[in-house]
């Protein structure tokens, strides 16, 4: 889906000293300083310029692993959702492979009622007999209710 769309995107992970970085809390990158100031009022965190992106301009590291969202459309991996009571500062989006089908499935978009649900990032860990441990952050999605 085109950028220009969007207020901004939910983020599970960034990239420090060329290497990917997982979060536990959701990274929120924004065009305007506006739709930045807005996520960091509602999920902790502080907002910060940008020098290095083509698209948005604005970058927030929450607090949050999770956030309520109103769901507008899934098409495959994206789901593109506003924040309760903040609907005039447009649309979000987030991409993941990492999606559990099922929860996914679960969500009933298309109708005429909003769909509120809570999107997470969960922390799946677990050690090998090797004694190796291995930390995975997984999307989540939990419909809510229907209806604003």
């Amino acid at each position: 889906m085109p950028r220009e769309e969007n207020a901004g995107c939910f983020h599970a992970s960034r990239i420090m000293n060329g290497r990917t970085e997982i979060l536990r809390a959701w990274r929120v990158t924004a065009g305007t300083r506006h739709a930045a100031s807005v996520v960091a009022r509602k999920l902790g965190g502080v907002v910060h310029a940008m020098d290095n992106s083509l698209n948005d301009r604005w970058e927030v590291l929450t607090e949050s692993p999770a956030v309520e969202i109103l769901v507008n459309g899934i098409s495959g991996n994206d789901i593109t959702f506003t924040l309760p009571g903040e609907a005039e500062i447009g649309e979000f989006a987030f991409s993941s492979e990492m999606w559990n089908p099922v929860e996914i499935s679960r969500i009933p978009v298309g109708g005429p009622d909003l769909v509120r649900c809570d999107m997470a990032l969960k922390a799946v860990e677990f050690t090998t007999r090797t004694g190796l441990t291995f930390l995975y952050v997984l999307p989540s999605i939990e419909f809510l209710a229907s209806g604003a």
